[in-house]
């Protein structure tokens, strides 16, 4: 009973790390444009994005927004636009830190992804 109860925990323990390999990406934005006084009447909504390997996934607020990699030297690495899917396939060949931007009109998100 001891080995039945300790394999359904291991496979339990499996899934839940299968789970959670679409990793959530933390942005904050920050305004690139003039500020002015007035303050928006509604909140910001900052876009969910997920990393899983070398796949982005993007909420709908996303899409037709530019996506830029930048390294640790403060070199562009990779540039495109985000497809009307919210997917973008990374580069196999990028590897390390990277701080990934997304321009929304005048504000651009900002976060870190490690490949």
């Amino acid at each position: 009973m001891r080995k039945i109860l300790f394999t359904l925990l291991l496979l339990c323990a499996a899934n839940i790390t299968s789970l959670q390999a679409n990793e959530h990406v933390i942005l904050h934005p920050h305004n690139k444009g003039k500020t002015s006084g007035n303050k928006p009447r509604t909140p910001m909504v900052i876009p969910d994005v997920y990393i899983d390997d070398y796949t982005l996934t993007f909420d709908e607020s996303c899409i037709g927004c530019p996506l830029t990699l930048i390294d640790e030297d403060d070199n562009i690495v990779y540039t495109t636009i985000i497809d009307e899917a919210g997917i973008v396939e990374l580069p196999n060949t990028l590897s390390g830190i990277f701080e990934l931007q997304i321009e929304r009109g005048s504000i651009t998100f900002v976060g870190e992804i490690e490949i």
